[in-house]
C-alpha cells in the first residue's frame, strides 16, 4: 500500500510556527519540529522559502538586541559577572555564561519574579540601574541549574 502522504510529501515542507522554520517530511519524526518538538503545518515549498527568509531578515529587532544589552550592563556592572562566574566556576566560557544569564533573567522578567529598575532619562550614575529579585531563592537555584552545579547547594 502506498503512503497517502507521498504526493503532499514531495510537494511540501513542514512549517513550525515556533522555531519559525521549515523541515523537509523526512527531517522530521512524524510531524514533530526536530528542534524544538512542537507540530508543525504542511506548508507549499515557495511559501515556506518566502516565510524562511522573512523570519530570518526580521529575527532580532535592534531593540530587543539592545534591551539585552542593558540587561547584560545592569547585572554585570562592578565586576559581578565575573564574581559569579568565579563562584560557580560553571563549564562554559564566560562569554556563553553571561548569554545564558542574562537570558534567565529576561526569561525571570517575563515571568514577574526579576524587575529592572531603569531611569526615564540616561544617567551617569550607575546606581539609578538596578536589578530586583522578589524570589532570590528562585534566581539562585534557577542559577544553579544554569550552570549544571548539581554539587552545589544554595545558601539560605
Amino acid at each position: 500500500m502506498s503512503d497517502p502522504f507521498s504526493t503532499d510529501a514531495a510537494k511540501t515542507y513542514l512549517w513550525c510556527d515556533t522555531c519559525r522554520r521549515s523541515y523537509r517530511h523526512e527531517d522530521t519524526n512524524d510531524g514533530s519540529c526536530p528542534v524544538c518538538g512542537s507540530d508543525t503545518r504542511p506548508m507549499g515549498k515557495f511559501s515556506a522559502i518566502v516565510r524562511g527568509l522573512m523570519s530570518n531578515e526580521m529575527a532580532a529587532s535592534p531593540l530587543e538586541t539592545r534591551h539585552r544589552q542593558l540587561v547584560r550592563l545592569i547585572w554585570t556592572r562592578n565586576g559581578m559577572g565575573e564574581q559569579y562566574y568565579k563562584v560557580l566556576a560553571p563549564d562554559m566560557s564566560y562569554s556563553r555564561f553571561e548569554s545564558r544569564v542574562t537570558e534567565l533573567l529576561c526569561k525571570g522578567a517575563e515571568e514577574g519574579w526579576v524587575r529592572f529598575r531603569v531611569p526615564p532619562a540616561p544617567r551617569s550614575d550607575e546606581s539609578a540601574y538596578a536589578i530586583e529579585f522578589d524570589d532570590e531563592e528562585r534566581f539562585i537555584n534557577a542559577l544553579h541549574e544554569l550552570v549544571g552545579a548539581t554539587g552545589m547547594t544554595p545558601t539560605n
